[in-house]
């Protein structure tokens, strides 16, 4: 390994103690009370390295934002891809969504609660992971329309609704800690949202 491939490897390694870090303070204090003095503690690091991968706490959280989101997704998706029909895959979407977030609380806290309302940049971050979401499930509603697994409707409108009960049921459970385990609420959140685009879930017994 050369001396650049090492400067490299050591640059992202800080990066990444930086940013792990930041999930266990954010998640822990909330933005307005995680300091980055906190981060660079924890992280092991130094002030002159947290600004050199960061210009500003703000673009910290937001490169944080995007590295969780983009994780989130591809594990949804990834698994969306391996059943065979619309329903299969929108129901296995529910269930590793709601999976992955009760596994890693601290991640849910940050990426649906403890960050948004800091800011127009900011919130614009979350723009993004939730557009993906929508048009994964928006995609997968207009499959099963043309697959006569449910009948016509506002696929944009369902897919909306959908990503609102989710992030009802999220919320909760990270405020009140209701249900006590976030995957309690999947069974019936996956019957009901599928009750609610008529689908016949009597064909889909495991999601009953």
């Amino acid at each position: 390994m050369n001396t650049s491939t090492k400067l490299s490897v050591s640059a992202t390694t800080t990066r990444e103690k930086i940013l792990d870090a930041a999930i266990v303070v954010l998640a822990d204090r909330g933005y307005s009370a995680a300091g980055v003095q906190e981060i660079i503690n924890k992280s092991q690091t130094s002030k002159g390295s947290f600004y050199f991968h960061f210009p500003s706490k703000e673009k910290m959280v937001s490169a944080l934002v995007d590295q969780l989101s983009l994780k989130l997704v591809s594990k949804v998706q990834k698994a969306m891809q391996q059943q065979p029909t619309p329903i299969d895959r929108l129901t296995i979407g529910i269930e590793v969504l709601l999976n992955s977030f009760s596994r890693q609380r601290k991640i849910a806290q940050i990426l649906v609660l403890n960050v948004m309302g800091h800011g127009q940049s900011l919130d614009r971050k979350f723009l993004p992971l939730w557009q993906r979401f929508a048009d994964l499930i928006q995609t997968e509603l207009d499959t099963a329309v043309q697959e006569n697994q449910i009948p016509p409707l506002d696929s944009s409108l369902a897919a909306q609704i959908w990503l609102g009960a989710l992030h009802q049921v999220i919320v909760k459970w990270l405020v009140v800690g209701e249900p006590n385990r976030l995957t309690e609420a999947t069974p019936a959140l996956q019957e009901i949202l599928l009750r609610g685009i008529g689908a016949n879930i009597t064909k889909f017994p495991k999601y009953v």
